[in-house]
């Protein structure tokens, strides 16, 4: 899915998705779409198949397209619409035209996810690759666990944390991630508890999205004892998202992961 436009727009992005300190308010906000910076009257197409919505809200004028799947995508800040409230359109329709910019949002249900894992960035690889939304697990599924897990880089390392408010340990870090994307919902589970729910698979078959697990890396009665989010290959190494101190993408091909690495898991 290419949400905009039918060009390429990540160039254009003025203000990014996540948190951010407000130049005026000095506040920490968090912004839940990007802005993108366009000619006024630019015209505006369906990123994808679905219903309309049409409505005026404090960025003024909107529409929201809602696919099959859930997904919603929302254009604001438009001078001009060109469809109807519940009105069905194709990918490709023309919907709307631009005021002096762009606001893009995308949720599924009711989580933000970051738009710029939906760019159509005209990659045809087809092998594991970092941030592709569609490939490893489909409908956009990777990109909303990615979009999440990263809203916490930088957190630190808190033992039996599960929480934002109490930060994470790496199951719980995990969990949480799992739970609020819409990938999975697991609970609040230890890293065996989240390898108890996966099929094993090779490291050869392992895709992004799938979990990575440990063992030995604290003293347990449990052979795992680690577990991170896999992301494919990060400048030619198997990298992993996971609750370290702080939390980050991480090389799991170093000495130290080699000599704890247990098994890769795909949740059922």
């Amino acid at each position: 899915m290419s949400p905009i436009l039918g060009f390429n727009w990540l160039s254009r992005v003025t203000n990014g998705y996540g948190w951010y300190i407000n130049p005026i308010t000095g506040a920490k906000e968090y912004h839940t779409g990007v802005d993108i910076s366009v000619p006024a009257g630019t015209s505006i197409s369906a990123g994808m198949n679905g219903t309309v919505n049409v409505g005026y809200d404090a960025r003024g004028n909107y529409v929201t397209i809602t696919g099959v799947d859930g997904l919603v995508v929302k254009y604001g800040n438009l001078s001009g619409i060109s469809i109807s409230n519940g009105q069905t359109v194709k990918a490709g329709d023309a919907i709307a035209t631009s005021g002096s910019d762009l606001y893009l949002e995308i949720s599924r249900n009711g989580q933000y996810l970051n738009p710029l894992y939906f760019a159509d960035t005209g990659d045809t690889n087809t092998g594991p690759v970092y941030g592709n939304p569609g490939l490893p697990m489909g409908d956009g599924s990777y990109a909303a666990l990615i979009a999440e897990a990263e809203q916490f880089l930088g957190y630190p390392y808190v033992w039996g944390g599960s929480s934002p408010s109490t930060s994470f340990d790496c199951s719980g870090f995990v969990c949480y991630v799992l739970n609020h994307s819409g990938v999975a919902n697991v609970g609040r589970t230890t890293a065996q508890g989240l390898y108890n729910l996966c099929t094993p698979v090779s490291q050869s078959d392992a895709k992004p999205g799938d979990l990575v697990f440990f063992t030995g890396t604290y003293s347990s009665i449990n052979p795992v004892t680690h577990v991170g989010i896999y992301v494919g290959y990060v400048n030619g190494h198997p990298t992993m998202i996971a609750a370290g101190d702080p939390i980050q993408y991480t090389a799991i091909d170093t000495p130290y992961w080699i000599a704890h690495a247990y098994a890769y898991g795909r949740l059922s």
